[in-house]
């Protein structure tokens, strides 16, 4: 019998497709994702850690609109750290974006995972001839020039 996986409990918070704003100023964040962050009483930011595909550790800030706004929606963004990841892997408008949380088992903590994709043309020979296939996501990892990561991630 093997050994039991440290987390369980997977779930995706939320992705999204990214915009021009997503990707030059703020990742918009879905409200319905707040539930998975805690804010310590009065403050409207927080920080979290999270992992990417090649192990590298990403530290973004997620805030919320100031009580005073309460009538309206919270608004919540990533944005410190946010930059620095999208030029770290290239992300480009419409490239799609994901955050995970996953159950740590020996610490009920909640630890954080990004991924990032791109959707690519395939193209595969037929009878020695080449044509694309239908469009398929892609790691952005896993793309050409992108395997190694620049220093702006955490340690």
């Amino acid at each position: 019998m093997g050994v039991p996986p440290l987390y369980s409990e997977t779930n995706e918070i939320f992705s999204k497709d990214l915009s021009k704003t997503d990707v030059g100023v703020r990742l918009s964040f879905p409200m319905k994702a707040l539930k998975d962050f805690q804010f310590l009483e009065g403050e409207n930011k927080t920080e979290f850690e999270a992992a990417d595909g090649i192990g590298n550790r990403w530290r973004f800030g997620l805030s919320k609109r100031k009580a005073r706004h309460s009538k309206f929606h919270p608004k919540p963004v990533l944005s410190s750290g946010w930059l620095a990841y999208v030029k770290a892997k290239g992300l480009q408008i419409n490239d799609r974006f994901f955050l995970y949380g996953d159950l740590d088992k020996l610490s009920t903590k909640k630890r954080f995972r990004v991924q990032a994709q791109r959707k690519v043309r395939r193209p595969i020979k037929l009878f020695g001839k080449e044509i694309l296939v239908e469009e398929v996501w892609v790691d952005i990892e896993e793309l050409e020039g992108l395997k190694q990561e620049t220093s702006r991630s955490i340690s």
